[in-house]
């Protein structure tokens, strides 16, 4: 009788745990937990059934549990049971979907989100939204659509309907953003990181390009570039840096939370070169100066493109597709399809178009009647009425209009009337520091740039994998 009381009990027991995984079901839950309690119920029952008096197949009527062995087991069991059920209202990790990647060439914010949460007007927020936030702090050129960094680290987080939870984008150490999905709405932050600098110096010969000679001495590819635009108004590294060449740096080395995270600023350097000369450049007032104190930043860049490759000079020439002799308003530029093209110098963009012959063309007005003009272009990414600042990206070189191959096709006038651009960026007069500030410069410089003049050039030389040497917190 007692046999079948409890045989009853179980079939109840087991009707519960099959209620259960149904209401799992339907929650979404893992089936683990309805697994736990058929385990613990159903070996519950079955010590139940051995041990009930008169079960003679298996033990005498005789034998039972002491009763804390007993009171042991069901607090145990109880336990468990308590646990399943408190973990079945907790949301298991194969309800969260985590995805973890760093951007290719060209991504965008738009296209991470996009590629990753299904609909497609949550996307479009997602990436408004985190934009918005990096322009506040960090790049106020960013927005949803701007090709991202290569090797950018993201993380997207869904629930398991697809919707969008929260995402982490790290731009680099010290820029970390993160964006969260609330009742309210979406929130987004900046990781605040505490920073630290420390200035170093390296020591390095050229042994190719600015950025293989750097990268050789063991450092990162954006140094070199901190490098290029220092010597910008002076040294075209293209054409006249050559092998053996030696260069001296001194630079911050930035921290984040005590982990590198890039390169402060550039704080002096000096390039000896065969063809250039000594070339010197110490970091003041939010300027370059070289040891004489004569401002660096020129009001031209000597050049729209990075690399210069003259294919045609101002003045007459004869016409490759015209065929005829007319005189040549400006200077060719030779250059692959999709290179950058800067504006040479502040300015107001005046016209975004096509014109004729010179296709995509932009105009720039600069001060004291200077404009300048970009013929021929791939793509233009400035409007009539912008405001432009110096090496700003206009455009990309390209071959629209009358052109035989890619290049620029770059004119510069002063007061509506041609000139040779590259005249007129040579006799610019130079800027100095001005008298009240020279005390204050020499000690920057005697503190900075003297230490890299006077450096041992014999052990220097001897150099060849790059020599940092740490110096003093800034």
């Amino acid at each position: 009788m007692e046999q079948r009381a409890v045989r009853r009990h179980l079939y109840h027991i087991v009707d519960v745990k099959r209620e259960f995984r149904f209401e799992n079901r339907k929650r979404g839950l893992s089936g683990r937990v309805g697994a736990t309690l058929v385990v613990i119920l159903l070996t519950c029952s079955a010590i139940c059934l051995f041990y009930l008096p008169g079960n003679s197949n298996h033990f005498p009527s005789s034998c039972s549990l002491p009763a804390a062995t007993m009171n042991k087991f069901e607090e145990s069991a109880c336990k468990e049971l308590t646990d399943a059920a408190a973990d079945s209202e907790k949301p298991y990790c194969e309800d969260l979907q985590e995805i973890t990647e760093v951007t290719g060439q060209g991504e965008t914010l738009l296209s991470l989100m996009g590629d990753n949460i299904p609909d497609e007007a949550s996307a479009q927020r997602v990436a408004t939204i985190i934009a918005n936030e990096i322009q506040r702090h960090s790049d106020p050129k960013l927005n949803a659509r701007t090709a991202l960094k290569p090797g950018t680290r993201y993380t997207i987080s869904l629930n398991k309907d697809d919707q969008f939870l929260k995402a982490t984008i790290e731009l680099d150490p010290s820029n970390v953003y993160h964006i969260v999905s609330e009742p309210t709405g979406l929130r987004t932050w900046k990781e605040e990181v505490v920073l630290d600098f420390k200035t170093e110096v390296l020591c390095f010969k050229m042994r190719g390009s600015l950025a293989e000679s750097v990268l050789s001495a063991g450092e990162g590819a954006k140094l070199a570039s901190e490098l290029a635009a220092v010597f910008r108004y002076d040294i075209d590294f293209q054409s006249e840096s050559m092998r053996g060449d030696t260069c001296r740096v001194l630079f911050e080395r930035r921290y984040a939370d005590d982990k590198p995270s890039g390169y402060g600023q550039v704080l002096a350097a000096v390039y000896e070169g065969k063809k250039t000369g000594i070339k010197t450049a110490v970091w003041f007032k939010d300027q370059y100066y070289d040891e004489k104190g004569v401002e660096l930043k020129k009001s031209f860049l000597r050049s729209p493109l990075s690399v210069i490759r003259i294919t045609s000079h101002y003045g007459n020439r004869f016409h490759p597709i015209l065929r005829v002799w007319r005189k040549h308003n400006g200077v060719d530029y030779g250059a692959a399809a999709g290179t950058p093209v800067k504006s040479i110098a502040n300015g107001v963009v005046t016209f975004a178009g096509w014109q004729n012959g010179y296709g995509k063309y932009v105009i720039i007005r600069h001060n004291n009647g200077y404009e300048s003009r970009y013929g021929h272009l791939q793509k233009y990414f400035v409007q009539a009425g912008q405001s432009i600042r110096q090496g700003d990206r206009i455009g990309l070189v390209g071959m629209t209009g009358l052109a035989t191959g890619p290049h620029l096709d770059f004119q510069l006038l002063s007061h509506n009337r041609h000139v040779n651009p590259l005249s007129v960026i040579r006799i610019e007069t130079p800027k100095t520091v001005v008298a009240p500030l020279k005390p204050r410069f020499l000690f920057v410089k005697q503190e900075c740039l003297e230490p890299l003049l006077n450096a041992n050039r014999q052990a220097f030389t001897k150099t060849d994998t790059g020599n940092r040497l740490a110096l003093n917190n800034r």
